[in-house]
């Protein structure tokens, strides 16, 4: 007679919330500990299904959104810069205001500095300028400092710009005040204040510009540069050779931390502590970071949201036949869980915004909309779509034994209307057989369900929401059934 295993428990194991995903073992071979139901996790809990993107006052901007920046004074102006193509508007809390048009849609971006905000719009754009958080204006910048691609205030006391194009790194002469009360108008010499041609040989072109402390970072494609300082005579102290060998293909995807740097790169995502190597994070979820589109690499664009997490969208991406179409990917930094997300809109543009009463994570779409991350229980009025999947399981040692499953219970709040579904034995991505569907009982048992013959199984959870987080507590089984081998 065959043995009979009664009452095994599937912990849920994550951290955080979950929409849209599609995660196991059978796609992170790497013995992944990101899963969305897990017994290999660090932390043992519930999973909730996240919070939405909420406008939560803040209008739409005409078009796609290009670029955030942003204007912090304290006890003054603070601003939120939005471009769409040639278009730079500022919010002031209640209404956009145009502040600069440019003269073509290259990206624009942003650094502050002495109570300003500097914008270059690359080496084919417009020249520098800045604003107090009205109309952009060419004073105050030192006459004939080049255009660039990249822009980073305050390090060594100066405005650095980066040209791609030319692969030469600009910097302003050190600020100076000769009063105590104010400062002097900044200066540059172009025939001194420059440093060209970082390893011209590698025919790798200029990525970004990040301030860490001691350095200033120079990112190309595979490889980071430091400057340390300009002496005297106008000579930097830089790395002769790269520093470390890899890099990033996309500015906005280089966000800081409360513990270091985090940034994209072809062969996954990466930390970098400052005195240290970057260190790579993502080798158990390298099956999406493979999935990322060349194509998207250099619009990566990522955010810290300001406690516990850095989150990147890296566009459409399929994984074992599931398409995600707004892809992000959420790395938690206290317990080194990734979660992923499909987001029901398309993020072209991030940022976190203080308004002087709250900081948020800002986030623009492809379609011109501005809302606020991890608010409300809808993307922009649209459902949060979610699905957890376990990891295939045999649940006792040997695979090669035939298993039924009779009953499963799952314990959840705010659930109902949820399906519950199983596949067993490696069947086409899409097969799925169902369960049965969650009512608004706190323990959704189904003692009747009995699953087909497997060796592995895996359970999926799947759902819309558009009201109170759901919150899934666990998986009981209540019966499993091992029949030996099969006979031939």
């Amino acid at each position: 007679m065959p043995d009979v295993v009664k009452d095994i428990k599937i912990p849920y194991a994550t951290e955080g919330v979950i929409r849209s995903a599609q995660l196991s073992d059978n796609i992170c071979p790497e013995n992944s500990v990101q899963l969305a139901i897990n017994m290999h996790f660090d932390r043992i809990g519930s999973i909730t299904t996240r919070l939405g993107i909420d406008d939560d006052g803040i209008t739409a901007l005409a078009g796609s959104v290009t670029s955030f920046g942003t204007l912090n004074i304290q006890g003054g102006n603070k601003r939120l810069y939005g471009q769409v193509g040639t278009d730079i508007s500022a919010w002031n809390g209640s209404t956009w205001s145009s502040v600069r048009t440019t003269t073509v849609t290259t990206i624009a971006r942003y650094s502050q500095w002495l109570n300003e905000t500097w914008m270059v719009n690359g080496n084919a754009g417009d020249a520098v300028q800045k604003s107090a958080g009205s109309t952009f204006s060419a004073t105050g910048v030192p006459a004939g400092f080049p255009k660039g691609d990249f822009i980073q205030a305050g390090f060594d006391g100066r405005v650095w710009v980066g040209d791609s194009a030319n692969d030469i790194l600009y910097y302003t002469d050190i600020v100076q005040s000769s009063d105590g009360t104010s400062y002097d108008a900044l200066t540059f010499t172009l025939t001194t204040n420059f440093i060209a041609s970082f390893s011209p040989q590698n025919g790798e072109s200029m990525t970004g510009l990040f301030r860490v402390p001691k350095a200033l970072l120079v990112f190309k494609e595979n490889h980071i540069y430091r400057v340390y300082s300009v002496n005297s005579d106008n000579t930097a102290n830089l790395d002769p050779y790269p520093a470390y060998n890899v890099g990033t293909y996309s500015q906005e995807s280089i966000i800081q931390g409360k513990d270091g740097i985090y940034f994209h790169h072809s062969s996954g995502f990466y930390k970098f502590n400052y005195d240290g190597q970057p260190t790579e994070i993502s080798r158990r979820v390298n099956d999406f970071v493979k999935a990322i589109p060349r194509s998207y690499y250099s619009s990566v664009a990522g955010i810290y949201d300001g406690r516990d997490a850095v989150k990147w969208n890296v566009g459409p991406v399929t994984v074992e036949g599931v398409t995600y179409s707004n892809c992000q990917m959420r790395y938690t930094l206290s317990t080194q869980v990734w979660t992923i997300y499909d987001l029901g809109v398309s993020p072209t543009a991030m940022i976190i915004y203080d308004d002087g009463t709250t900081i948020d994570q800002i986030v623009g779409t492809s379609t011109g909309l501005v809302g606020k991350l991890d608010m409300g229980n809808t993307d922009f009025g649209t459902a949060i779509y979610f699905e957890m999947i376990d990891r295939w399981r045999s649940f006792i040692e040997m695979y090669s034994h035939i298993k039924t499953m009779s009953g499963i219970a799952v314990m959840s709040e705010n659930a109902g209307g949820t399906l519950v579904q199983y596949q067993t034995n490696k069947e086409k991505v899409n097969k799925w057989h169902d369960v049965g569907t969650l009512t608004s009982d706190y323990a959704g048992l189904f003692p009747s369900a009995v699953t087909n013959d497997f060796n592995q199984i895996r359970l999926r959870i799947r759902g819309n929401s558009t009201g109170t987080p759901i919150i899934f507590n666990g998986i009981e089984i209540i019966s499993l059934e091992d029949a030996g081998f099969e006979e031939n």
